[in-house]
Formats: structure tokens, C-alpha cells, sequence
């Protein structure tokens, strides 16, 4: 998340780059520890890539309205991954957020302002290691990646789940939404 990090603070936003223990505490907990290194005032706008996009929304949630601004999401498992209850096996070297991650019906969330970037670049014959079907980044389908997003708050891009957050296209797509609060329509495609 560097360099996006690093992108966002190019383009004048007042960026923080927040560090989380993701394979030591539940999602609540997780949550909890975020919350703590929040700005006390002022609208705040989350990018999260993966689990972070799913925690970005219950630290919104938790913000008096007043606060909060728009959240990117980044390859997001709004609905779980496949791929997480496939890889169950590895629960004691993930942490208990592994279990979290699995297919499920997600919340809605309507009342958050999310722009949902899927990625599409998975290598097809993995989908019989992974699990994750349809269009998918390699670790989290589109369908789960855009979760509750509106049709114009949501695009796909040929990206994969371990670096998207590196690709121009992304970023760019990530700075559009978080200044307008929509994707360019040829993004939505």
C-alpha cells in the first residue's frame, strides 16, 4: 500500500498509511485497533485493499455522519472468498480472521458512499485450487468484490488481487472516486 500511499499524498491528500496485525485478531478487534489511530476531527476517506476494504466500512460505520467521506475498496471480499473456506487448513497460520472471510451474505451498506474496484486478471485453471468463480482477481470474485456498490460506484479492471494497489489505472481510478464520488464511464464499461 506504499505506493499508493505515496500517490494519494502526490495528489494533495492528507494521507495516513494505518498498520494492523491482520493474522493476530478477529475483524471487530481489528476494528477496534484502527479506530484508536483515527483523526479525532475532520471528514475522513478510506482506501482499502482486501480485508482493509472490509474493515474501511465498519470504521465508517462507527464515525458520526458528519465525518464521514467516501471509501475505495480494492479487491474487497464484501461476500467472503471461496478461497477462504478452502484454505481452512491454514486458519492457524492466518488468525482467526480467515474463518470471517468466508462466503457469507454481507450487510448492507447503502448508506456508505463505496466505490468497489474488482479485479479480473485471475489465471482461470487456478479456479480448481481456489475455489473463486466467475470474473475473480485470483482471490475474490467481482460479484463479492463489488458487494452492495451501485452500478456507477463499481468497475472491473485487469488486475490482479496481490498488486492491484501498484497499477496506474487503479490508482488513478481510486484518486477520480475519492475527489467526485464516481467512476469515468469508461471505467465502468
Amino acid at each position: 500500500m506504499r505506493f499508493l500511499y505515496l500517490r494519494l499524498k502526490s495528489a494533495r491528500f492528507d494521507a495516513e498509511l494505518l498498520d494492523y496485525p491482520s493474522r493476530a485478531a478477529t475483524i471487530a478487534e481489528l476494528t477496534d485497533m484502527l479506530d484508536a489511530q483515527l483523526p479525532e476531527t475532520g471528514t475522513i476517506h478510506f482506501v482499502g485493499h482486501s480485508l482493509g476494504g472490509i474493515l474501511a466500512k465498519n470504521l465508517m460505520n462507527g464515525l458520526p455522519e458528519e465525518r464521514r467521506g467516501r471509501i475505495v475498496q480494492l479487491g474487497a471480499p464484501n461476500f467472503g472468498s471461496e478461497m477462504a473456506a478452502r484454505a481452512e487448513i491454514l486458519g492457524p497460520f492466518m488468525g482467526p480472521v480467515l474463518a470471517e472471510l468466508e462466503p457469507n451474505d454481507a450487510a448492507e451498506d447503502e448508506q456508505l458512499d463505496i466505490g468497489a474496484i474488482a479485479g479480473t486478471a485471475a489465471i482461470q485453471a487456478l479456479s480448481l485450487i481456489t475455489g473463486v468463480e466467475g470474473e475473480n482477481d485470483g482471490k475474490v470474485s467481482v460479484k463479492s468484490a463489488w458487494g452492495h456498490a451501485t452500478a456507477d460506484k463499481r468497475i472491473k479492471l485487469n488486475v490482479a488481487h496481490s498488486t492491484m494497489m501498484l497499477n496506474g489505472e487503479v490508482i488513478a481510478a481510486t484518486i477520480e472516486f475519492l475527489l467526485t464520488g464516481k467512476f469515468r464511464e469508461n471505467w465502468r464499461g
